[in-house]
């Protein structure tokens, strides 16, 4: 039995070592999975599932919760906010000099979506999260967005990837970053 036990020990700490050796094999990858990270389309599509994952929390909450339903509505307002002044302020003007010429009705669209929902945001911010008319606007909100994502991530996340240097992605996901950590500050505040 003593040595069961034992046996047990060293298979343990031999796996223990696999995963350690393992691990440390993966460290030459790290500067290149972190610099993906900080392009601009990753960013920017975690922001997009992030919202989405968000949506579907507040569709499964129960109409009768709401507090509940008002702090993921908060949530998922502030976060549009947040990532559509960052786009508008720092990636739209980057995809207008990229897209010259026929380009530009997409970026004058995503613009006109943005403001879309957030005139949608700002009605539903005053209304009570458990009214038929807060879920109508809901889900309006929810087509408008799914369609803007679409847009983005299908039209211009292609653009910028086929006609962008990786280190340029890299520079405007830092600065879309850094801007959305500047206005979360703000609201905060």
């Amino acid at each position: 039995m003593f040595r069961r036990g034992k046996d047990s020990e060293v298979l343990k700490w031999g796996l223990i070592g696999s995963g350690i050796a393992a691990g440390a094999a993966l460290i030459p990858l790290i500067p290149a999975i972190k610099r993906r990270a900080m392009r601009v389309t990753t960013i920017l599509t975690k922001d997009h599932r992030m919202v989405s994952g968000l949506i579907r929390t507040f569709e499964m909450t129960p109409r009768f919760n709401s507090m509940v339903r008002r702090s993921i509505f908060q949530q998922i307002r502030n976060s549009v906010m947040v990532h559509a002044q960052a786009e508008e302020e720092i990636l739209y003007p980057a995809m207008r000099n990229l897209m010259f010429m026929g380009g530009t009705s997409r970026v004058d669209e995503s613009y006109r979506e943005h403001q879309q929902l957030k005139d949608l945001l700002n009605e539903m911010q005053h209304m009570d999260p458990t009214s038929d008319a807060f879920d109508a606007k809901f889900q309006d909100f929810k087509n408008k967005i799914e369609h803007h994502v679409d847009g983005e991530e299908h039209e211009m996340f292609p653009i910028i990837t086929d006609r962008m240097s990786t280190d340029r992605q890299e520079q405007l996901g830092q600065r879309i970053h850094d801007r959305k950590m500047s206005l979360k500050t703000r609201m905060a505040a």
